[in-house]
């Protein structure tokens, strides 16, 4: 048993795990079939296979390969958080290397000037898309392989992390007939995920959606969801193109981004005039910035957007602890007071399990013991990433507000008069349910940019 494990620990990552199954892209099936046969041939294959799938069990989502003169240094990034791994020798690397791109169809020659490709794959029953992205640097050469998942990770927005009184109240801002509904977030802060599961919490099965998209820009079909794509200088302009769809009476208009000031102007009316519901969404650090960017991008048809906004959100990603090994333990009550929190309504919090050092490995006696790592997150005291989320509803009085300033402050300031919980609010009541740590919330209210 302990050579076995002797044994495992002189392996390399990618040799500790069947490797992934490729499936190139390309224009015909046999030039798909010809990429992967080539890249068999290479010495490198097996390092690809195995290093991308150590990739996806570890959870990762990014994986940074940096070339120098000796060695490819190796980095996860997994929940958000890098990791560094042990580097492979300059050899295997670029064997690695050279097996990816003849998959993804890049040119494994080229080490100086940027390249970017996709490539498919499949592990076990799961299926993931990569986005290479190559670019020389000073000391050599620079790769970014993103993995995403095909499947989105959550089924619902409750999963994704909003709570479930606001989960009600927006799904009642979704369906109800007539105004503008804004989803934002940050870059990389989950916007796609949270769009994509805000789409599936309106009801598009009583109502009659339509979509209206830049071709350029394709979204993801959704079932009961109509596309309608237009081409920036094309033969229908966004506008013409939607009044065509008008012609269908849709009850619902999905519109990513609304592409120009004709658009804005239609959107607007038929919000008033027509109950026609729109969904948007744009990045902004929170619920009121977006508010303020929507208004200042469309400033032609603002005052008619004021009146017929009904909601906005915002979010930022959080490490989840795990809920196998996070440990309780008992706040002290300054620590409450500081939170806003009544003294006597929170008895434990939660924080993740660090492993001591092995210096501290000792059992009740006092004797050297070796205490395992978690096996559910592997040590790392977190799993998964969950988003705090904020729903910013669109009252009279916030309105008269928005009549007067465009300034993100003066939104959100005159939003918390009026009850609302922004996200400082909504992340403390996240570590207050035990499902991220006060840490974790102070890391993500650091100034953000938002574009």
């Amino acid at each position: 048993m302990a050579a076995k494990k002797n044994a495992q620990q002189d392996q390399a990552p990618w040799q500790t795990v069947a490797p992934v199954e490729f499936k190139p892209d390309g224009a015909t099936q046999s030039d798909q079939q010809a990429r992967l046969i080539l890249a068999r041939q290479s010495a490198g294959f097996p390092v690809a296979g195995g290093q991308i799938a150590h990739a996806v069990t570890s959870r990762a989502s990014q994986v940074l390969l940096d070339f120098t003169p000796a060695a490819m240094a190796l980095r996860y990034q997994v929940d958000g958080m890098w990791e560094n791994l042990p580097p492979l020798d300059r050899p295997t690397g670029d064997a690695m290397l050279e097996s990816l791109k003849i998959l993804a169809g890049l040119n494994p020659k080229e080490r100086r000037a940027a390249q970017n490709a996709m490539l498919n794959l499949g592990y076990g029953r799961d299926k993931y898309e990569l986005a290479i992205q190559s670019q020389g640097v000073p000391n050599g050469e620079r790769v970014l392989i993103i993995i995403r998942p095909k499947k989105l990770p959550f089924q619902s927005i409750g999963q994704l992390g909003m709570r479930d009184k606001l989960v009600e109240q927006f799904r009642s801002q979704l369906n109800e007939p007539g105004g503008v509904v804004i989803v934002s977030a940050p870059k990389g802060e989950g916007l796609t995920t949270s769009w994509l599961l805000t789409l599936e919490t309106a009801d598009r099965f009583v109502r009659d959606f339509h979509a209206l998209e830049d071709k350029a820009a394709k979204e993801p079909e959704t079932i009961n969801i109509a596309q309608n794509l237009f081409e920036r200088g094309g033969e229908l302009s966004p506008a013409e193109l939607l009044e065509k769809v008008l012609l269908r009476q849709p009850d619902v208009l999905v519109v990513p981004e609304i592409p120009d000031d004709a658009t804005a102007a239609i959107i607007a009316e038929q919000c008033s005039t027509e109950k026609k519901t729109v969904i948007t969404r744009l990045v902004a650090a929170d619920a009121a910035e977006a508010v303020a960017r929507f208004l200042a991008k469309h400033r032609n048809s603002a005052q008619k957007f004021i009146n017929i906004l009904r909601c906005a959100t915002g979010q930022r990603l959080v490490r989840r602890l795990c809920e196998k090994c996070k440990q309780p333990f008992q706040p002290p009550p300054q620590l409450l007071q500081k939170l806003g929190i009544p003294a006597n309504t929170v008895s434990v919090l939660y924080r993740p399990f660090v492993l001591p050092p092995p210096e501290q490995q000792v059992d009740e006696r006092g004797r050297p013991i070796q205490i395992e790592p978690c096996a559910e997150c592997r040590g790392r005291g977190f799993k998964g990433r969950m988003a705090i989320m904020e729903v910013l509803t669109i009252t009279p009085e916030l309105r008269e507000v928005l009549k007067k300033t465009g300034d993100p402050a003066k939104i959100r300031a005159a939003a918390r008069q009026g009850g609302h919980k922004g996200i400082q609010e909504e992340g403390i009541l996240a570590v207050v349910r035990g499902q991220t740590t006060l840490e974790e919330i102070k890391r993500i209210l650091q100034p953000t940019a938002a574009s």
